[in-house]
């Protein structure tokens, strides 16, 4: 039989749209070999406005972008300790308009604290981790504690009634004291807060007795004008080396919280290589590398996708570890202020 012969109409439509077609292949194809980006990036930052993290980001973007010749625009998709804004990265597209900034806790803590519908190191793509962050423990200046041994003993005589904020439940400064509780035997009633600044009022305000942090663009003000006094720190501290270390105090416990940029999986080689230099060139601004040092965190580069990808892993089989040895405290009041 012998086969039927394409309409005249038909045959049109394919000669006018193949050629079309075959011209926007090329274009997506050229954009993501070299003439990305040609429109505005957003990215995702997962912490209230105000907070350490959203300072960070938005002085680090904010050089990057003249290197990348384009916007990158912001927003706050604060929630679940940066779990939210994490997972709504993960599943956007891969062409590199939309970004992440977070710090590592939503990818290493709140998988144990939550059940999440996808692996963020799986699904995500490391671009750059900058900043480590460091934690601290705080009384309002006039508080009756002079040092952690002060506060641990009040706790323990008066069990439940020591009130401790934090910016979130999961957060480092969370689960740091969680950690020293259990280790102690003694029940405190944890107050979370939606970030850094309600908790500061809240300590100042005297509706929690202390409170715990893991950057300082709010306490460094305060503690510089008198207003709370500083016990222990995670680490030694730049701006505060006369307080002692958790570690040197008794307590050995540790949660490193890197900050970083982040893609969803499968970005373009030669996406992820602009971005890569893009932002390795931004924290190297002078005038970053300052800010790091206010906000208690030092500068920790590393732009190699498996590093980031490893330390991650590393620290998720950590809290799988830290939660076989520790009681998290499932059985204590939490209450959520805004």
């Amino acid at each position: 039989m012998k086969p039927k012969e394409v309409p005249m109409k038909a045959r049109f439509l394919l000669t006018a749209i193949l050629p079309l077609l075959f011209m926007m292949a090329l274009a997506g194809l050229s954009e993501a070999q070299g003439d990305y980006p040609t429109k505005p990036i957003q990215i995702i930052v997962g912490q209230p406005p105000g907070g350490s993290t959203d300072i960070l980001i938005r002085a680090l973007v904010q050089d990057a972008k003249n290197y990348l010749k384009q916007d990158i625009v912001p927003i706050n998709k604060a929630g679940a300790a940066g779990t939210v804004g994490a997972m709504q990265v993960a599943a956007a597209k891969p062409d590199g308009y939309t970004l992440g900034g977070n710090p590592t806790a939503a990818f290493t803590i709140g998988p144990h604290l939550q059940d999440l519908s996808v692996d963020l190191v799986k699904e995500t793509t490391p671009i750059l981790s900058f900043a480590k962050f460091y934690g601290g423990v705080f009384v309002k200046s006039d508080s009756p504690f002079k040092s952690l041994k002060d506060l641990l003993e009040f706790a323990k005589k008066n069990s439940g009634k020591l009130t401790y904020g934090h910016p979130g439940v999961g957060t480092r400064s969370h689960l740091i004291m969680e950690m020293i509780a259990a280790h102690e035997g003694i029940k405190m009633n944890f107050v979370a807060f939606a970030g850094d600044a309600p908790e500061v009022a809240a300590i100042l305000g005297g509706h929690v007795l202390a409170g715990g942090a893991s950057a300082g663009t709010i306490w460094t003000s305060q503690i510089q004008a008198g207003e709370l006094k500083f016990l222990a720190a995670e680490e030694r501290m730049y701006l505060f080396p006369e307080i002692p270390t958790l570690a040197e105090l008794g307590y050995p416990f540790s949660l490193p919280i890197v900050l970083f940029v982040f893609g969803p999986k499968n970005l373009p080689e030669p996406v992820l290589k602009k971005l890569e230099d893009a932002f390795s060139k931004a924290a190297e601004n002078p005038a970053f590398k300052e800010l790091t040092k206010k906000i208690w965190c030092t500068q920790r580069r590393i732009f190699i996708e498996k590093n980031l990808r490893s330390f991650c892993r590393q620290r998720k089989q950590e809290q799988v570890n830290s939660s076989r040895r520790q009681d998290w405290g499932e059985n204590r009041s939490r209450r959520v202020i805004p």
